[in-house]
Order: C-alpha cells, then sequence, then structure tokens
C-alpha cells in the first residue's frame, strides 16, 4: 500500500464527466484527495502534466489462472494500462481442487487455455485445495495486477461429482453438495462463477459444466443471491444465432427474480457474421428490457489475421481428440503420429464427423501460407492452401498431415480474418452504453494471439483515430462501466476512498505494435507477448507498477474478496 501524489494531469474519472485539471493524492493505498494544487506530505510524487490521469483499467476476461504463479508481472497488461483483471473465465479456474483431482482440472484447462501442463503442473504450487486456501497463497507472492477471481463451474462439478461430473446431472444429494461448495467459495472471496456451453475436453467430452440440469444452474444463481454479491458469466454457443439466444435465454431464467448479473463472451462482431451479431444484440436488448441485469462483451480485435498452431495449443481442434494430440505432441512423437496410417484413419473420421470445432475444416482452402522455407515447396508461398488440395489430391485431413510434415512441423498456415472486419460496426457496439468491452483472453491461447493491449487498441482506433467515443466515453468503458457491470465497487474510479488504482498516458503517444515472441513459460515453452504501449504510469495501491514502459519491482496487487471491498 503505497503513498503518491500525481500532479499537474488532466483528471478523467471513470464517470463519463468532462476532463478537468487536477492532483490526486493517495494514502496507504486508497485515493486520499482529489483537487487542485494539493500540497505534497511527503510522498512520493508523480509529474502528470501533458497526461490524462485516469483509473486503472479493469479487464474483465482474462486466463491469467496459471501463469500468474510463474510471472506475477502478468506482462504485458500492466504496460497497456491494466491495474485489474478478472481471471476463472470460461469455466475454468485452479479452485476449489478436489484431492486427487488436480491432474484432471489441470488437463482440462490446459486443454481449453492452450497453456502447457508442464508450465502448469511445476510452477503453480498447488498447497491448497479450497477457495480461501489458494487466495492465501496467491497473496503471499503479491502481483503488479490485483485479481477479482471468479470460480470455474467445471471446477465444481468435477470436486464434488469427479469423473462423473463429465457424463450425468447432478443427483438431489451431489445438488446440495455442488451448492455448499459454491456458497464456500463466494464466502472466501469469488466475484461469482462462470459456465461454458461449448467447450470440450481433451478426449473430446463435453465439459461438466455442459451436463448440468436446469436446478443445477439455478442453484448457483440462488447462492449468489444468498451472499449478496457475484456475476454469472458464460461462453454461449457463438456459432449460430439460435444456439447464441438459447443460452442467453437459459442463464436469464437462472437468474430470474434473484437480481443476478450475467455476462457473456464473445459477441462476434465481424463482416461476414454482422447479421447473426445484430439479431443476438437485439434479443439480449430484449432482455435487458424485461429486467435481465444482462451485459454482452465485445474485444476491439474482431477481426484479425491469426496463425493456425499445430505445436502447443489445441483449442482449434477441441473435438477432434486425434489433431489435438498431435499437437500437443512434439517432436518425434508428433512426426510419428502424422505419418502413422492408424492415426490418419481416425483423423480422417474426425474431419469428416458433423461437431462443432474452431478449426475451419470445411475451408481449409481458404488458409493463406505464409513464408516457406522449404525450396521445393516454394511455389505454394503467399497462395491459398487449396493450391496445395488441387496439387496433390486426397483426403483433406491427409493433405494438410503430410503438409505439416513437409514443411517441417512449421507449417506457416494463416487464417486471414482482418478481410472480414467491420470497423464501422464494431464501434457502433464499443460505443453502446450497454456492451462491454472485454473478451481480450489475455494469459490464454499463448501461441495463437497476445489478448493483452486491446485497452491501447481501443483507445488508438475508437477513440483517437475514429472518434466513435471521446475520451471520457472511452475512459469510462475500461474503468467505471466494467467496475459497474461486474459488481467491483471498490475501483473504476477517481474518488476518495476508492482503490488507488491509476493509468497516466497521453492519448497522442499510445501506440498498439505487433505481437512478439518470447521464451519464458516454464520448461522452455514460447508465447506471444506484446510491446509496451506508451503509457506513462500504471499505479496500483498507490505504487508504480510500470513508468515509461517498463516493469518496476512493485507488486502491490491482491487477489481480492468481493465480499470484503472497500475494507
Amino acid at each position: 500500500m503505497g503513498d503518491l501524489l500525481v500532479r499537474g494531469g488532466t483528471i478523467i474519472d471513470g464517470t463519463g464527466a468532462p476532463a478537468r485539471r487536477g492532483d490526486v493524492r493517495v494514502r496507504n493505498g486508497k485515493i486520499a484527495e482529489v483537487g487542485e494544487n494539493l500540497r505534497p506530505e511527503g510522498e512520493q510524487e508523480l509529474d502528470a502534466g501533458g497526461a490524462i490521469v485516469a483509473p486503472g483499467f479493469i479487464d474483465i476476461h482474462t486466463h491469467y489462472d496459471g501463469s500468474m504463479w510463474w510471472d506475477q508481472t502478468m506482462d504485458p497488461s500492466p504496460q497497456h494500462g491494466v491495474t485489474t483483471v478478472l481471471t476463472g473465465n470460461c469455466a475454468v479456474s485452479l479452485a476449489p481442487v478436489a484431492p486427487g483431482g488436480r491432474d484432471a482440472l489441470v488437463d482440462m484447462f490446459c486443454f481449453i487455455e492452450d497453456v502447457p501442463v508442464p508450465a502448469v503442473m511445476k510452477s503453480v504450487p498447488w498447497a491448497w485445495e479450497s477457495w480461501a486456501e489458494q487466495r492465501d497463497v496467491f497473496n503471499n507472492l503479491g502481483a503488479s495486477c490485483n485479481i477479482t477471481p471468479l470460480v470455474g463451474h467445471n471446477n465444481i462439478r468435477l470436486a464434488v461429482m469427479g469423473q462423473e461430473s463429465f457424463e450425468r446431472a447432478a443427483t438431489d444429494e451431489e445438488r446440495q453438495r455442488i451448492y455448499d461448495l459454491t456458497l464456500d467459495c463466494m464466502r472466501a472471496g469469488a466475484y461469482g462463477v462462470s459456465l461454458s456451453f461449448v467447450d470440450s475436453d481433451s478426449k473430446g467430452r463435453r465439459v461438466p459444466s455442459r451436463l448440468a440440469s436446469a436446478e443445477e444452474y439455478r442453484d448457483l444463481a440462488i447462492a449468489m443471491n444468498e451472499v449478496g454479491y457475484g456475476l454469472l458469466q458464460y461462453v454461449p454457443r457463438f456459432m449460430r444465432a439460435e444456439s447464441y439466444i438459447k443460452d442467453i435465454d437459459r442463464v436469464d431464467a437462472m437468474c430470474k427474480g434473484l437480481g443476478v448479473p450475467h455476462t457473456y463472451a464473445p459477441l462476434v462482431a465481424g463482416r461476414r457474421n454482422r447479421p447473426m451479431a445484430e439479431e443476438v444484440l437485439a434479443h439480449t436488448r430484449a432482455v435487458r428490457a424485461a429486467g435481465g441485469r444482462l451485459w454482452p462483451q465485445v474485444s476491439p480485435r474482431s477481426g484479425f489475421d491469426s496463425r493456425m498452431v499445430f505445436d502447443g495449443s489445441s483449442l482449434s481442434f477441441g473435438a477432434m481428440p486425434s489433431w489435438a494430440s498431435m499437437c500437443m505432441a512434439q517432436g518425434a512423437d508428433k512426426v510419428a503420429m502424422l505419418a502413422d496410417p492408424a492415426w490418419r484413419e481416425k483423423a480422417r473420421q474426425e474431419w469428416d464427423s458433423p461437431v462443432f470445432v474452431l478449426f475451419p475444416r470445411k475451408a481449409v482452402g481458404k488458409l493463406l501460407i505464409g513464408e516457406v522455407l522449404q525450396p521445393h515447396l516454394k511455389q505454394f508461398e503467399s497462395k491459398l492452401f487449396e493450391s496445395v488440395l488441387e496439387a496433390r489430391g486426397g483426403h483433406p485431413s491427409d493433405v494438410l498431415a503430410q503438409w505439416i510434415l513437409d514443411c517441417d512441423l512449421e507449417p506457416n498456415l494463416v487464417v486471414p480474418g482482418s478481410a472480414d472486419e467491420d470497423r464501422d460496426f464494431l464501434g457502433s457496439l464499443l460505443a453502446a452504453d450497454d456492451v462491454l468491452l472485454g473478451a481480450s483472453d489475455a494469459g490464454a491461447h499463448l501461441l495463437l494471439f497476445c489478448g493483452a493491449g486491446d485497452t491501447t487498441l481501443f483507445l488508438q482506433r475508437h477513440v483517437r483515430e475514429r472518434h466513435d467515443l471521446t475520451i471520457e466515453q472511452g475512459v469510462r468503458k475500461l474503468t467505471g462501466l466494467n467496475a459497474e457491470a461486474m459488481g467491483i465497487t471498490d475501483r473504476g474510479l477517481i474518488a476518495p476512498g476508492l482503490a488507488g488504482d491509476l493509468t497516466i498516458f497521453n492519448l497522442d503517444e499510445l501506440h498498439y505494435d505487433t505481437e512478439k515472441i518470447v521464451m519464458d513459460v516454464p520448461g522452455g515453452y514460447k508465447r506471444f507477448s506484446r510491446p509496451e504501449g506508451g503509457y506513462r504510469a500504471t499505479v496500483v495501491s498507490g505504487e508504480i507498477t510500470q513508468q515509461g514502459g517498463v516493469l518496476t519491482e512493485a507488486r502491490p496487487g491482491r487477489m481480492l474478496h468481493a465480499g470484503e471491498q472497500g475494507r
């Protein structure tokens, strides 16, 4: 908890109110005074001349649950103005965990979030079973960001039902235990519960959250109503408007009459699926008009080119176990698998099955071939993969497997998403007061993209360049509005008594740069990070966590307790 005087800046307080000149004093980690020409009282001083002083940014959809144990800086989120992250999204967290249930939990978490299993197994201390025990262990470490954690529904069902949680709904006795465990997590500080209606595990099974009955789902909302706080976050089946809407209605029914807010991510907003997004948003607004406390989340990265990763990332092949296991295999094992006729037979069957996966197997020919290092394959460089399919013939699963082998396991295929971007539509969504900026996925999918930096992209593109929002509206989008929607009551605004979390920046100095590869994941694994974003300083509880793009040694962030906000 630090003492700090930020002087001479332009204060944008997170409410949407007009900017004003002034100083901000933080004492013992909390904002003590806001005004003009505040006199120093011996605290550290920070000159904010020519800069905006805003509340610390709140990233409401991250997956730092694993990496925060080996990287307490949560790089690069602080360098993009973030002071608080919401973890435990998409029905997975790292607590609670039943005795003997760790391996199953880690396998599921790492498969869904594309994080290497060895890194999580070796670097997470695993000195807990309960939610409260995890919080205590983490708070002995500290971090560069505060954590407002959700508890994963998968965790709760797995802890109570074991492997049968992948197979069926709970019995009445199990329902009571699930309710009691949910209540225990909430009373120990969880900010809510996360669900998934779409994910599968490494064996192609539906995750436990998808097997719950309507009564089980309702129990979660009843538990939150009992403690008086908490929200439900969920991943809907976002492939078609019909399934999207069905899942929205399912969660709204869970919360009906209980006052529990709920939020879904993502609202997919590309050019091709704009009609679907408009239909889903219209239904969302109808639910809100009828009294539902519902918030959709949109990322400013709605349309972007993404690399197809066949090494260490299995997300794209969720319900295709053969392809998923190949992606997670290493070196000689991967080569042997790709060349094995038995594996290829199973891979073809999965390719032809009707199950939904993110990998565009029905349009694999539209993947773009990037740089090709093998001289005998150079004729395919910068062409679509359909050129390889036409030249070689055969089943597309076999052709792709052979291409990966021929490219020495580095096929360099790209999903060209930027052509699908609709910035006008995206700008209108981000400007809407009933749509949240979220769904960054920072901390997950380490070899697909770096989700951190959405804050900078949003401010650079939609505030500075396109003027979809004013700077006051843009800051509110990243701070006060996210805090309000997520039930975070002790931060998100600049006002006396609230947390001394601040972001200092000049809008013209911000820059959103291309991702870079770093080799800092335990076990020798790599990930995508992003260069710093041009922020002058980021402050958590009165302590500077980054200055001029350089991380400091300060680790004031804590895993916060939802029931103790403001204490």
